[in-house]
């Protein structure tokens, strides 16, 4: 995703925009993930993503309706499913602020 706002913090990066036909406010944030071989191998990589799902899975009903990117970089292997839930926290008002 070029060209929209985004943001580094910690083990992850974001980038986002708004999603088509947000104004009914019926729709929901969409998050995508992405962990490059950089932050480790097969089972590694693995990891960070399942902890990364589940964080999301308990933080997507505060997002604002946005197509979401996250972005794990090499300090995410030593994340936890708490590290990412403040992350998506602080994306949150991030995002609902309009700063970049």
């Amino acid at each position: 995703m070029r060209g929209g706002p985004g943001f580094v913090d910690g083990p992850l990066a974001a980038t986002w925009r708004p999603r088509e036909g947000a104004e009914t406010g019926r729709i929901l944030a969409r998050v995508g993930i992405t962990v490059s071989s950089k932050v480790g191998g097969a089972v590694v990589r693995n990891r960070v993503k399942r902890k990364l799902r589940e964080a999301i899975r308990h933080e997507i009903a505060g997002l604002p309706a946005v197509d979401l990117v996250l972005v794990a970089r090499a300090s995410a292997v030593r994340a936890e499913v708490t590290d990412f839930r403040a992350f998506l926290r602080a994306a949150r008002d991030r995002i609902a602020g309009g700063s970049r």
